[in-house]
């Protein structure tokens, strides 16, 4: 390990980086809906009485009797709308009045797909309440609400847990709205909450834009990622208020694709939301397709857990290269930064855990990261986490954080190309760095106790 005073101007390296991206100005979405309207009052909904009988036949017959005529605006007005899963059909646009909200259903049942539903279905074997599957020219709108009634199934979640403890990790209940195969969407203005699980999940997608939108759930509601683009390409994520339990956005590659040589998944761009209780703006877990051209910019943390976040393990790791950060605010959040190659949950018995600290392992959050005198293993291009070209610029970080952060590449692939300028951390701790080459200019770490910077094996820092 060893630490350096010279260091080149960044600048022209930040902009340079920046210069490579082809993200759009507008926004990536490019939605015309025809003038066809289908209110759903017209075809039976009621959101006037008490909710007991389902609304699903009329919002379904609304939307598909849209879809039919070439496309239009499925209206939703004012009131309560208690809905069993729907799917969203090409050239239709789901419209939300103010006040008005859609209330998902919680019989388990209606979650399993049909011969006629199963194209909508999700990774994990569950229905999304709303899916858009093999679909282009959609959107969801307006300033109402889609309540996903997550406590019945969290509480469905923890009796696994307490019956199985290896279930602990397991997203398995139902996505709140899930974009499949598809492009061209819009979802804007809505609020999306009590998700039982994630809240957006794009796979397999292109041309989406999740804006101004309001995303939350009550910080024990377990699994509940906001945002999360995955083998996508050409996502805007702007302007919107998150506050969740758990990833702000989780970007990931899941599988490699020779269509997508430099990654599965590109042309990310997050920019001016503001973000909660939550984890962070995050890759991974999974990385393993490569995810390449993310820029974050003038995104404000306000009591997070954590803040930037590169987090694949070894199994599912792969190349993360060409991520820019920059004008970031954060305020209170406990751990800033966290870039590890490293991502595995601590072992719930606690013999394991003590001897996994007693050989130098510590552990951040729910994360165990072994001693640094772990091995290296053999590479692997699509297994191995391997980040490079990765820039953070303009981040002020105060108040409350436990940590500055982690910086922790494995042994077989150090993390390189890791650049700041013009960072300002306060912390209790200070940063750590293993596994990693890191260049700063005007990079300073306030740790209120012990070294601002603390280097173990393989750190080289440059500042």
């Amino acid at each position: 390990m060893r630490i350096t005073r010279k260091y080149p101007l960044l600048a022209a390296c930040v902009l340079l980086a920046a210069s490579s991206f082809s993200l759009p100005a507008a926004a990536a979405a490019n939605v015309k809906i025809p003038a066809k309207v289908c209110d759903v009052t017209a075809y039976g909904a009621d959101g006037e009485r008490q909710q007991i009988q389902l609304n699903t036949e009329p919002f379904q017959k609304a939307i598909d009797d849209c879809a039919a005529a070439g496309g239009g605006t499925v209206r939703v007005p004012a009131g309560n709308y208690l809905v069993a899963p729907l799917q969203l059909r090409s050239n239709v646009r789901l419209q939300l009045e103010k006040n008005a909200t859609i209330v998902a259903s919680t019989v388990e049942s209606s979650y399993r797909a049909t011969p006629e539903t199963k194209s909508g279905e999700a990774e994990n074997g569950w229905l999304p309440f709303i899916s858009v599957a093999n679909a282009e020219n959609v959107a969801i709108t307006g300033e109402g609400t889609i309540d996903g009634q997550g406590a019945v199934w969290w509480e469905r979640y923890r009796a696994n847990v307490r019956e199985t403890p290896a279930r602990r990790a397991s997203t398995d209940r139902p996505r709140l709205i899930y974009v499949k195969n598809s492009r061209n969407v819009l979802i804007e203005g809505v609020s999306l909450v009590n998700s039982p699980s994630f809240h957006v999940v794009l796979r397999y997608s292109e041309d989406v834009d999740v804006t101004r939108t309001r995303i939350a759930t009550p910080w024990h509601a377990p699994n509940t990622d906001a945002i999360d683009p995955i083998d996508s390409r050409r996502v805007r994520i702007t302007w919107n208020d998150i506050d969740n339990n758990d990833d702000h956005v989780a970007i990931k590659a899941e599988k490699a694709d020779p269509k997508y040589p430099d990654g599965v998944t590109s042309d990310i761009y997050i920019a001016h939301n503001t973000l909660r209780q939550g984890r962070g703006i995050s890759i991974g877990s999974e990385s393993s397709g490569g995810v390449n051209n993310v820029l974050v910019e003038h995104n404000s943390f306000i009591g997070s857990m954590y803040g930037l976040r590169i987090k694949s393990p070894r199994g599912k790791g792969g190349r993360v290269s060409n991520v820019i950060y920059r004008d970031t605010k954060m305020v209170d959040v406990g751990v800033p930064l966290v870039f590890s190659g490293y991502y595995k949950g601590a072992p719930n018995d606690q013999a394991e855990l003590d001897r996994a600290l007693a050989e130098g392992g510590f552990v951040v959050g729910d994360q165990l990261y072994p001693a640094d005198t772990d091995p290296a293993q053999p590479f692997d291009a699509v297994k191995t986490p391997h980040f490079s070209h990765i820039a953070v610029s303009n981040l002020v970080s105060t108040g409350k954080s436990r940590a500055a952060g982690y910086i922790v590449g494995v042994p077989e692939a150090a993390i390189t190309d890791f650049r700041f300028e013009n960072v300002k951390i306060e912390a209790d701790k200070g940063l750590l760095i293993r596994n990693a080459s890191v260049q700063g200019r005007k990079f300073e770490v306030r740790a209120r106790q012990g070294e601002a910077f603390i280097l173990q094996k393989d750190a080289k820092l440059q500042r």
